[in-house]
C-alpha cells in the first residue's frame, strides 16, 4: 500500500437538499457547483507524513454529473513540505489510485493546482472551512427524525467518499477563482474519510 489516508471531509453543492447528483440523477440548477474540502488527521503516503494537514477543491459540473468535462481546482496547504504537497496532490487529485481515481475521467479540465493558507474546523455538526480569499465554505448536520442524530446516506451512487455520509445544509458559500461561484441553504454531506491505495 503507498498511502493511507483518513480524517474530516465534507461538501457543499449549490443543489437543493438532498442532492440527486450521489443517485445519478441531475442538479438542481443548469451546472453543479461543488466545493470539497478534507482535513488528514492521520496517514501517510509512502512513509511521507500527511497528519494536520488540509486539501480543498472547487469544481464546476454540468447539470448531470456524469456527462464529464468537470472543471476543478485544487487547493493544497501552504504549510506542507515539498514532499508533503505533491503527495496530497497525488491522494486527493486521483492520480495515487485509490477511489479517488475513479472520478478521474469525469475531470475535463484542471483549472489550477495552487498552495493556499487553508484553515478547516469541525465543532460538532458544524464545519467550516477557507482557502485564503478565493474560497469560503461552511456546513451544518442536519437532524434526523430520531430528534438527535443526523440523517445517514450509504452507498450512494456517485461520491467523493465511499464511507457513508450524513446530511447536512451549507451555510454561506463562495468561490471567486476560477469561476465565481455562491450559494447558501442548499446541500452539504458530511463524514470521516478514510482512503488507502
Amino acid at each position: 500500500m503507498s498511502f493511507s489516508v483518513k480524517g474530516d471531509y465534507f461538501e457543499t453543492c449549490n443543489c437543493d437538499v438532498s442532492c440527486a447528483c450521489i443517485w445519478l440523477g441531475a442538479a438542481t440548477n443548469d451546472a453543479c457547483d461543488l466545493l470539497l474540502a478534507w482535513h488528514v488527521t492521520e496517514g501517510q503516503k509512502e512513509g511521507v507524513d500527511l497528519a494536520g494537514l488540509n486539501a480543498v477543491m472547487a469544481v464546476h459540473t454540468p447539470k448531470k454529473m456524469t456527462d464529464g468535462n468537470w472543471k476543478v481546482a485544487f487547493y493544497l496547504d501552504d504549510r506542507a513540505t515539498l514532499e508533503q504537497s505533491e503527495a496530497l496532490g497525488a491522494i486527493f487529485s486521483g492520480g495515487a489510485g485509490g477511489h479517488l481515481a475513479a472520478l478521474g475521467p469525469l475531470i475535463g479540465e484542471v483549472a489550477g493546482v495552487t498552495p493556499a493558507s487553508i484553515s478547516f474546523s469541525r465543532n460538532g455538526g458544524s464545519l467550516k472551512a477557507s482557502a485564503g480569499a478565493v474560497l469560503s465554505m461552511e456546513s451544518e448536520e442536519m437532524v434526523g427524525m430520531d430528534g438527535s442524530h443526523p440523517p445517514v446516506i450509504t452507498n450512494p451512487l456517485l461520491g467523493a467518499v465511499s464511507q457513508p455520509v450524513t446530511q447536512a445544509k451549507a451555510g454561506a458559500n463562495s468561490y471567486h477563482d476560477h469561476w465565481d461561484a455562491e450559494f447558501s441553504g442548499t446541500n452539504s454531506f458530511v463524514t470521516d474519510f478514510a482512503y488507502e491505495g
